[in-house]
């Protein structure tokens, strides 16, 4: 199936974009900060993840960064979490924030978002505590660079565990990374 996809941003409705790529329009659901981010005309690059609802017609969720998406997956395997609320939960929390709520069992500040209630939201807590500790930031320009370079997805994943590269220029956090990179390949 699916696992990334870059286009063109097509169109923007109020929750998700058509991503254009290779001349198909990928209806992308994504989260509110990435649908702001986004402009008309825009080259993006997404992790995705469909969805399959028991009734109806298959969902696309896009995320730009690997993180965002593990967590959207690790939410849709607690019950009467629909993608939906996945998608809520990360269109109101960036995930150092829910790493931080989730540290800290925040119930009261996770049940902040919208269609979420505190039964639920202490469910999610107690499921999803101590699971993303030194969890991989990576971009998706980044990682796409260590792709080409030839390292696998798993390498990246464990070499840089820990490591956190977002908010750093492209290039710079493209050195950080091949600096652990090489040092886990000598």
């Amino acid at each position: 199936m699916f696992d990334f996809l870059r286009g063109v941003v097509f169109k923007k409705y109020l929750d998700s974009i058509s991503l254009l790529t290779g001349g198909i329009g990928f209806k992308v659901h994504v989260p509110t900060h990435t649908l702001n981010e986004v402009e008309e005309g825009e080259e993006v690059g997404l992790f995705v993840e469909p969805v399959f609802p028991p009734e109806g017609t298959p969902i696309l969720y896009g995320f730009k960064t690997l993180e965002e998406r593990e967590i959207f997956r690790e939410l849709l395997k607690i019950p009467k979490v629909g993608s939906k609320i996945a998608l809520s939960v990360l269109s109101t929390f960036s995930p150092e924030e829910l790493y931080e709520i989730f540290k800290t069992r925040d119930v009261e500040l996770l049940s902040s978002v919208p269609g979420l209630g505190k039964k639920l939201s202490a469910r999610i807590i107690n499921e999803l505590s101590g699971k993303f500790e030194g969890e991989v930031s990576i971009p998706v320009e980044v990682y796409e660079v260590l792709l080409s370079l030839g390292y696998k997805k798993g390498e990246i994943l464990s070499s840089l565990k820990g490591i956190n590269l977002r908010g750093m220029r492209t290039e710079d956090a493209v050195k950080e990374a091949l600096k652990h990179l090489s040092g886990n390949r000598g």
